[in-house]
């Protein structure tokens, strides 16, 4: 069964090339909240973290450099940049860590009283967090738990599946689709054929 996504969230994320340590994030939290609509089923963030719960293994704060700019690092590369807290989300950053409860998540990210978990430094974010969106295809079990998924804007190939890796390792690893919308329909149509379900 193939799901279609609909990221409502247009201008917010942009494609990208994603680095192979954006394979660290957890597949076991449900980022994702299938919508009817009609007979067609879509795909709208639940705002629930996931993609920025281990992203502290990554970005540090080295820093501050005013009442909100930070000078931030990058673990793995060194790199450094400039980030400034929202002026909507100022209040929020200070009264909070959520790293109490999310040992190893950006150390700007925060949760509303809502429960919805935001960035606070969504504007001057880095490119690293603007390429990361999500998933491309996501691939769900038979009781619709996560098990793989191809990272957006690429065609690069996450589980911790063993049978679901041996699957996509010999159907789809070497798809010869230089198209990406073909590439990703004969992609998501071989897993489906091979049982898994498929939310694109």
């Amino acid at each position: 069964m193939i799901f279609r996504r609909n990221l409502d969230l247009a201008g917010v994320w942009s494609k990208g090339p994603v680095q192979p340590y954006m394979q660290a994030f957890s597949l076991s939290s449900p980022a994702y909240e299938p919508v009817t609509t009609g007979s067609a089923v879509s795909f709208r963030c639940r705002l629930c973290g996931e993609c920025c719960s281990s992203m502290g293994e990554i970005i540090e704060i080295r820093e501050q450099t005013g009442p909100s700019a930070f000078r931030i690092g990058f673990k793995v590369t060194g790199e450094e940049q400039m980030v400034t807290i929202d002026p909507d989300k100022q209040v929020l950053c200070s009264r909070q860590d959520i790293r109490m409860t999310r040992p190893m998540a950006c150390p700007f990210l925060r949760e509303e009283d809502t429960g919805a978990v935001i960035c606070t430094v969504h504007r001057s974010r880095p490119d690293l967090c603007r390429q990361y969106s999500c998933f491309r295809i996501l691939v769900l079990d038979g009781e619709g738990k996560k098990i793989g998924r191809v990272m957006d804007g690429t065609r690069y190939f996450v589980s911790r599946d063993a049978g679901l890796k041996k699957t996509w390792d010999r159907e789809c690893s070497k798809l010869d689709k230089a198209d990406e919308a073909c590439w990703e329909e004969e992609a998501g149509a071989r897993l489906a054929s091979a049982g898994y379900r498929v939310v694109r």
